[in-house]
């Protein structure tokens, strides 16, 4: 098993709490890999970003993110960047990368998502009008973004693929979420790349009134890591054949910020 530890929508301002400092530097033991499903920041400042970057530094295993909604209103956004990776994450946009777990290759693809909705397979249908139309050109053009990540992978020959996401890709994870705010949270064509390729876990966050698991159409698990959601750090036992659903656990309790 690779241990995959996960959490989103930290909402990070400039003070990091100290519940949640201490429970992330004490992951080495407990998680091979740490995923940051977006929200990283609460509104993308730069002293907000080097407020995580400092919690970063003192997490002991590998990192892998992605922006969320939040993050985006950066201005700088090279900016933002180059500070979360000089702390040792990895932040995918539309990319994928490999973490060596002892000999163990790991695959991530990952990129922020948008809304979009799920209808017909899921949810109801959006309006139509312009900025309906504007929404699903957004969708289409991120989803597009995943599979190109999902296809620049398949040389790699990673053991296992993981597909790191803010936004959902599926209705199932969304909860007591309204139906109505369903076109805010994802879109049905993320499921739908996700679901031609040989993925075996998806993390995102975003769905802050969600519940924990859900699939795609085509049975790959979905799990919500929204903070709000989860509360701690959730461990993911991924097995590195690729074979079988994961197993979960809470791994620590860790104060949030609110």
């Amino acid at each position: 098993m690779v241990r995959i530890a996960a959490i989103g929508d930290l909402h990070l301002k400039t003070r990091v709490p100290d519940a949640l400092a201490d429970g992330l530097a004490d992951l080495r033991g407990r998680a091979d890999v740490l995923v940051v499903a977006g929200d990283i920041t609460d509104g993308g400042r730069l002293p907000e970003v080097e407020a995580a970057a400092e919690l970063f530094r003192a997490v002991n295993v590998p990192i892998v993110a992605v922006m969320g909604n939040h993050d985006r209103r950066c201005l700088r956004r090279t900016a933002f960047r180059r500070t979360l990776e000089d702390a040792g994450v990895t932040l995918l946009d539309g990319e994928a990368t490999v973490v060596d777990v002892g000999g163990r290759r790991i695959g991530f693809a990952g990129v922020g998502g948008y809304g979009g909705g799920f209808w017909p397979d899921e949810g109801p249908a959006l309006p139509h009008h312009r900025a309906a139309q504007a929404l699903a050109v957004r969708a289409r053009r991120e989803a597009i973004r995943l599979e190109n990540a999902l296809v620049r992978l398949r040389p790699l020959a990673p053991r296992a693929t993981v597909v790191v996401l803010h936004y959902s890709p599926t209705a199932t994870t969304l909860g007591k979420e309204p139906p109505l705010k369903y076109w805010m949270l994802g879109n049905i064509e993320l499921g739908r790349v996700i679901d031609r390729h040989d993925v075996d876990l998806v993390l995102h966050g975003h769905a802050h009134l969600g519940n924990p698991d859900g699939s795609t159409l085509g049975g790959t698990p979905v799990h919500n890591v929204a903070s709000s959601v989860i509360g701690s750090p959730v461990v993911y036992h991924l097995p590195v054949s690729g074979i079988g659903a994961p197993q979960s656990a809470s791994a620590s309790t860790v104060g949030w910020p609110a």
